[in-house]
Formats: structure tokens, C-alpha cells, sequence
């Protein structure tokens, strides 16, 4: 949201920002305002779309429009957040961009939790517009009814400015790694869905073949893996990274050799693309989201989820020829053009003046 409001604002719009924890703009280059609306203690615990706490969001909502006044509102998450909007009278013009929370059908997911679909594809059908941000996301939304010409498909963006830039930070220095060693990289928080532990029986196949390559986790709670580490006896050569933020992580980016997703679920994985801008090439699983960003034998290999002999194969197969990962990786500084923030953004507005 940040990004988008910092490119309305420099595209000439003016753009308020509105959420359930600050009246402040919290980031150092926010070019918008800023406001509160409030939700009852307890909305999250017993459903957002529940009595009486959605009347109250709603209403809170609804003062904070009247204020402002927006020809347009782009709004994140149909649930509660389009589901809300839809209650407003006079109907507000809205955008609803769907990040996956409430369109998965896995245990985590508000679909689940809430069976939440009907009032979903009505709040989703009556805004202007329901963003789907990959294919899968799409197919979800037409799934629970909502209607193929309301969905737009605009995916998530990427400063492509803050992966360009160089920065003085040696990883393999700091990390303690050969200076010859070849990184292959994953990012993210450890969850279910990342499969680390698949990523890391595949990375256990290619150590016997590649002693120069080491695997570099990067994320929160990673924990859990160690012991699976020292299992295959890995020590050596995986390394659990509980936090890499600002210019260090833009430099383990840009200073990896290859990019490495196994996750077996996402919507649209940011990393993803965020490997792309630094000009990775990329293994990922045909799951939603890299399968729109990454084609095999163009800017990376795709492999399906949960096999460790094909990731291994993947992987060993950029290792062992240089020119291609090259290719690839200057494929995707290429394609990440189209994840821009500047593109994106205006794809949103473009799409909403026409629907």
C-alpha cells in the first residue's frame, strides 16, 4: 500500500492512506495522509463480518470517506476489508486486491475459518474492480462467482530502483562463507507453505555434487530446521539467516547465485520477483505466482512441489553451467520491468477508469 500511495502521489493524485493502527505516516518517504478508523476489541477472534462488530467498523470507515471524499478507494483484502465497503450507502467506487488470506482454501485461510464465500463474491462483484494478482488468484475468485469481467489481473509490484542500487556490504564475508562459494538463496518467513525442509533435502543431493554451493535461508523462526541440518550433516553448508534487513538484504540478493523457491503455496511470493529485479535466475515450484513469473528455460527452471530429485536436478543444472544463469538472470532484470511499482500503479487506475 505504501508503494502505491507513493506513486499516486507523485503521478499528481492525492491519496490517503486508512488503516486500523496509526493516524501517522510511519515511513520515512510517505508523500500521503494518513488516518484511523477502529474496529471493537475482539473483531479479529470472532469475525470481522460478525454482529456488532462489523456495523462498528463499517461505521468508522464510512465517517473517514465522508471526510475525504475519494473518487476512487483501492482497498486490501476482500475480507473484511471489501466486505466492509460493500456495506456503505451510498455505495462507495472501490477496488478490491485479494492477497490470498481470504481466497485459499488451506486451514489458515479466512474461507475456511469463516465459510466466508458468499459474502466474498458479493463484496467482490460490487466493486469496481476485484485485482487478482496471478492466474491462481483468478481462478479462485471465479470459482466462489465472482464475475471473469470484474476480475482485473494486475500482479504485485517491485521497486526496481532499491535492487539496482550497490551497496557496500560483503554477504559472503559477513556470513562467514568462502569467498569461491556459490549462493543459492531462499527468503521468507518459515511457514508451512515455504517447505524449507523440501528445499533442504534437495540442497542435501546437490552438496554431494557441488561442494562450492551453499544454501542461505533468510527469514523469521528458522529455527525448526536445525535439526534436519544437522541430520544430513549440512552444518557446513546451509546457514539459517534469523534476519537480514534494509542494504544487507538487498546485497544477499544481489550477491547469490541463484534463487531457490520450494514452497508448495502462494499467491504471489514477493521474493519472487524481488530475486527477479536483482537479476537472479530462479527455481521455483509450478505453484501460483512463480508459474507466472518464471518459464522454464527463458529466466529459470520450474519444478513441481514436494520433489527433492527435481529441485536437485534444477538446481545443479544452473550450478554447473554459468553461461545459462547468466542468460537467465539477464532475462529477468529484463521481465522484472513489467513488476515496476510505476507500471503497476497505473495499471490500477487505468483498469478503474474503463470498468
Amino acid at each position: 500500500m505504501h508503494h502505491l500511495a507513493c506513486q499516486w502521489s507523485r503521478q499528481g493524485h492525492e491519496v490517503c492512506v486508512m488503516n486500523t493502527i496509526t493516524d501517522k505516516a510511519t515511513h520515512p518517504d510517505a508523500t500521503y495522509s494518513v488516518k484511523r478508523f477502529r474496529m471493537l476489541r475482539g473483531t479479529a477472534r470472532f469475525g470481522y463480518h460478525r454482529f456488532p462488530f462489523q456495523g462498528f467498523a463499517v461505521r468508522s470507515i464510512a465517517a473517514l470517506l465522508r471526510d475525504f471524499r475519494p473518487d476512487l478507494v483501492s482497498a486490501h483484502f476482500g475480507y473484511p476489508t471489501g466486505v466492509w465497503l460493500s456495506r456503505i450507502r451510498p455505495l462507495p467506487r472501490y477496488l478490491i486486491t485479494c492477497h490470498g488470506g481470504e481466497l485459499t482454501k488451506f486451514y489458515w485461510g479466512y474461507r475456511q475459518r469463516w465459510n466466508i464465500d458468499a459474502i466474498l463474491r458479493d463484496a467482490l462483484n460490487d466493486s469496481v474492480g476485484a485485482i487478482a494478482i496471478s492466474s491462481h488468484a483468478r481462478k479462485l475468485m471465479e470459482e466462489i462467482g465472482v464475475r471473469p469481467d470484474r476480475i482485473l489481473d494486475i500482479p504485485n509490484g517491485v521497486d526496481l530502483d532499491k535492487f539496482k542500487s550497490r551497496v557496500d556490504v560483503n554477504i559472503r564475508e559477513k556470513l562467514g562463507l568462502p569467498a569461491d562459494s556459490l549462493i543459492i538463496l531462499s527468503v521468507g518467513r518459515n511457514h508451512p507453505q515455504k517447505a524449507y525442509g523440501t528445499g533442504i533435502r534437495a540442497f542435501a543431493k546437490v552438496a554431494a555434487r557441488a561442494p562450492q554451493a551453499r544454501y542461505v535461508i533468510v527469514g523469521r523462526w528458522l529455527e525448526e530446521w536445525q535439526p534436519l541440518v544437522k541430520e544430513l550433516e549440512l552444518e557446513e553448508r546451509v546457514i539459517l539467516c534469523p534476519g537480514l534487513y534494509g542494504d544487507e538484504l538487498i546485497a544477499m540478493y544481489q550477491q547469490a547465485d541463484i534463487f531457490f523457491s520450494p514452497s508448495i503455496w502462494e499467491m504471489f511470493a514477493l521474493v519472487v520477483i524481488e530475486a527477479m529485479a536483482a537479476g537472479l535466475p530462479a527455481v521455483v515450484t509450478n505453484i501460483s505466482g512463480s508459474q507466472d513469473a518464471i518459464h522454464t528455460g527463458d529466466n529459470g527452471i520450474v519444478v513441481e512441489p514436494d520433489r527433492p530429485d527435481e529441485m536437485a536436478d534444477a538446481l545443479l543444472q544452473l550450478i554447473e553451467n554459468a553461461p545459462l544463469r547468466r542468460q537467465m538472470g539477464t532475462r529477468n532484470l529484463e521481465r522484472s520491468k513489467l513488476y515496476g511499482w510505476d507500471r503497476v500503479s497505473r495499471q490500477y487506475i487505468e483498469r478503474a477508469l474503463i470498468s
